[in-house]
C-alpha cells in the first residue's frame, strides 16, 4: 500500500492506494467517525484484481479538518478532486454507513466517473430516521477530567466487544477527528436522499450485515424502489462490517463486479 497526499476542495486528502495501476479502480469510503483504517483488512483482498484508492474523508483520518460542516455533495466532489488526480476513472465506488450515502452521491453527480456502486448500510434517510439519529449525532467536547475518555470507550465496546483491539482502533480515529467529529453524520441529516437516489443512473448493490440494526427490510425496500438498478446481499457482520467480516465484504464487492 502506497500514501498519498492530493489537493482537493477540502483541502488535503489522505489517500491509501494499492494494486496495480492498470487495474479497474474501486473506491473505498469510511463511515463516520472512521478513516480508511475501516478497511485496513478488505485493501489487501481487493488489490490483486483491483486498483484500490481509500481516501479519509476531509475531517477524520489524516486528511485536512474543513472549518465549517461540508455537504454530501462536498464529500462527493472530494472524491471527484481524488480520481481526476489520480487519472483513475470511471471508478467502482464502494462505501459503508456514511460511506454509502457519499457513493450514492456520487453517483447521482458524477455519472461519468462511477461504473457501479457499492452501497453498504445504507440507511434511508427521512424525517423518522432523522427524529431517531439526530440526538445521537450531539458534537461531544473533551472534558477536563478526561470523562469523555471512559464515555467512548463505553459507548464503542457495546458494539465490539469483546474485541477490544478493534475498540481501540475506532477510539483513535474519534480523537484523530476530535471536536468536530459529527460533521458525516449531520451531512448524513441533512441529505435530500429520495430526490437524489433516482439520478443514479449506474447498477448499485446494497450490502448489509445481517446484525445491523440500523437497516431493516422496509429501508431495504424502499431503497430498492427507488435506485433504477439495483441488488440486495447479506453477509455476517455488524456496524463495522468490513473489520467484522473483511472476506465476505471483499467477495461481495467482487461477486457484484
Amino acid at each position: 500500500m502506497e500514501r498519498r497526499i492530493i489537493s482537493t476542495s477540502l483541502g488535503q486528502a489522505h489517500v491509501v492506494v494499492a494494486g496495480p495501476e492498470d487495474a479497474p479502480p474501486v473506491v473505498l469510503l469510511h463511515q463516520t467517525p472512521r478513516s480508511t483504517d475501516e478497511y485496513a483488512e478488505v485493501i489487501p483482498l481487493l488489490s490483486d484484481a483491483l486498483r484500490v484508492v481509500a481516501i479519509d474523508t476531509p475531517g477524520y483520518g489524516a486528511s485536512d479538518h474543513p472549518p465549517d460542516p461540508p455537504s454530501m455533495g462536498d464529500y462527493a466532489a472530494v472524491v471527484a478532486d481524488v480520481l481526476r488526480a489520480l487519472s483513475s476513472g470511471p471508478a467502482y465506488i464502494c462505501g459503508h454507513h456514511t460511506g454509502a450515502i457519499i457513493a450514492v452521491e456520487f453517483g447521482a453527480a458524477y455519472p461519468e466517473l462511477t461504473r457501479k456502486v457499492i452501497a453498504s448500510g445504507l440507511i434511508w434517510v427521512d424525517d423518522d430516521v432523522r427524529a431517531e439519529l439526530g440526538p445521537r449525532f450531539k458534537q461531544w467536547t473533551v472534558q477536563a477530567d478526561g470523562s469523555h475518555l471512559m464515555a467512548h470507550w463505553e459507548r464503542l465496546s457495546y458494539w465490539t466487544s469483546p474485541d477490544t483491539a478493534l475498540t481501540q482502533r475506532l477510539l483513535l480515529d474519534v480523537y484523530r477527528a476530535g471536536e468536530t467529529s459529527e460533521f458525516g453524520h449531520w451531512a448524513c441529516l441533512e441529505y435530500d436522499m429520495e430526490a437524489r437516489l433516482p439520478l443514479v443512473g449506474s447498477p448499485v448493490l446494497i450490502l448489509t450485515g445481517r446484525d445491523d440494526p440500523f437497516v431493516t427490510p422496509p429501508q431495504i425496500q424502499r431503497l430498492t424502489a427507488a435506485l433504477p438498478d439495483t441488488e440486495v446481499s447479506y453477509i455476517d457482520g455488524s456496524v463495522f462490517l468490513p473489520n467484522e467480516n473483511p472476506e465476505g465484504f471483499a467477495g461481495a464487492i467482487l461477486s457484484f463486479m
